[in-house]
């Protein structure tokens, strides 16, 4: 399995399955981003079976290539059309909330406010207290970099982009790993999925945990199986399992809560977007997913450079 989650969630899929079927599982862990890459350039047989994790932006890329196989799975009945692909050749089972994870301490020692809205994030006060991920090899950077675009539109959405990376720190290679670095109290924000922060918060963190007032985004985690998988039957099975109710809060395990797509478990996606609990907004995946190659190129020329 290449798996695209916290390393912790990962296994507790993996374990989880095995405990259910027998079959023993193999992971490799790799940033969305990076992980299509691994798939696109990998040796010429295929090294996995399965694709575990990441935003579905990414897998509507691998399938538009080819190299993801269909796979109809009776439990994929279970999660909404909005969720997964027409063509069975990827399915959602997992979301998070994009947020804050605010150090308290760390903002009262800079003399400034916990940030509420994205525009607080460009406090000059909070000039390297930043941490996110590179778009670059990450999902859920990708997912907030494309919240721009849908917030302010193409150009002030860039002009925002550019201020908010100058207040970064440094950029983590892996969306899980902001949390964490406020947790250790090297900057004040991180800006990452909601289920990460609780998890740092439930581990003795004092950080709290923000929904951006003005605007949030949220990713569909997905799976799927890859072309020429050298074990489709193993691979079938995990897909069952991974779309199943019972695969869908395997990862809780790992004291990381994520939100269900399975349209039978209390909680589910569907029924969080359509109480408005959140402030959300985006373009459709098709849009999110067809915008992402410029504006990646956008981020290395003027970013990275």
């Amino acid at each position: 399995m290449l798996c695209s989650n916290d390393a912790e969630i990962c296994r507790a899929w993996a374990e989880a399955f095995t405990e259910r079927t027998g079959h023993g599982v193999t992971t490799v862990r790799l940033p969305t981003s990076e992980a299509l890459e691994r798939i696109r350039h990998g040796e010429d047989l295929p090294e996995f079976d399965v694709w575990h994790g990441g935003g579905s932006e990414m897998y509507v890329e691998a399938a538009d290539e080819g190299l993801l196989a269909p796979y109809p799975s009776v439990q994929a009945e279970k999660i909404p059309d909005t969720f997964r692909d027409e063509e069975n050749r990827w399915s959602g089972v997992y979301s998070s909330m994009l947020a804050f994870c605010v150090s308290p301490p760390a903002i009262a020692a800079l003399g400034t406010e916990v940030p509420r809205t994205w525009d607080d994030l460009l406090d000059p006060l909070l000039d390297g207290q930043i941490s996110t991920a590179s778009p670059r090899t990450s999902g859920t950077a990708y997912t907030a970099m494309s919240l721009q675009i849908d917030r302010l539109g193409e150009d002030a959405g860039r002009e925002y982009l550019a201020a908010l990376y100058e207040q970064v720190l440094q950029f983590t290679r892996s969306g899980t790993a902001p949390a964490q670095v406020v947790a250790r109290g090297e900057t004040a924000v991180a800006i990452t999925f909601a289920p990460y922060c609780e998890a740092a918060r439930a581990d003795g963190s004092e950080v709290e945990l923000v929904i951006p007032e003005d605007a949030t985004g949220y990713e569909v985690g997905a799976v799927a199986i890859l072309a020429g998988a050298p074990h489709p039957e193993a691979a079938r099975k995990y897909l069952d399992f991974a779309l199943s109710a019972e695969g869908q809060l395997a990862g809780a395990t790992s004291g990381i809560d994520q939100i269900p797509t399975h349209s039978e478990l209390p909680e589910n996606l569907a029924e969080v977007l359509a109480d408005g609990r959140y402030p959300v907004i985006g373009a459709p995946l098709s849009e999110r997913s067809a915008r992402r190659e410029a504006l990646l190129a956008w981020f290395t020329e003027e970013v990275e450079r």
